[in-house]
């Protein structure tokens, strides 16, 4: 996975792009995902079942990231690749 990048090194095959996301703030930090910028949930899971994961956008601070480039506040992208 590459972290803000939408797409992959020369050579490397782009499995999908989307946002890097983390559990929901808050709650206790476990990782980071590349969150599909096409993703769908599965039919008949769509319920008010508030048992499972919670993701957000992981966003962009200056300071922590240099700014510019980065622009404080941004969603951050991400890319999933393959050999």
């Amino acid at each position: 996975m590459m972290p803000a990048k939408s797409s992959c090194p020369l050579g490397w095959k782009t499995g999908y792009s989307g946002i890097l996301t983390t559990t929901y703030y808050g709650y206790h930090k476990s990782e980071y995902t590349c969150m599909d910028n096409d993703a769908e949930y599965i039919e008949g899971t769509r319920s008010n079942n508030y048992n499972g994961k919670l993701f957000s956008p992981v966003k962009t601070v200056c300071g922590s990231l240099p700014c510019p480039p980065y622009i404080s506040g941004t969603v951050v992208d991400c890319a999933v690749c393959t050999k």
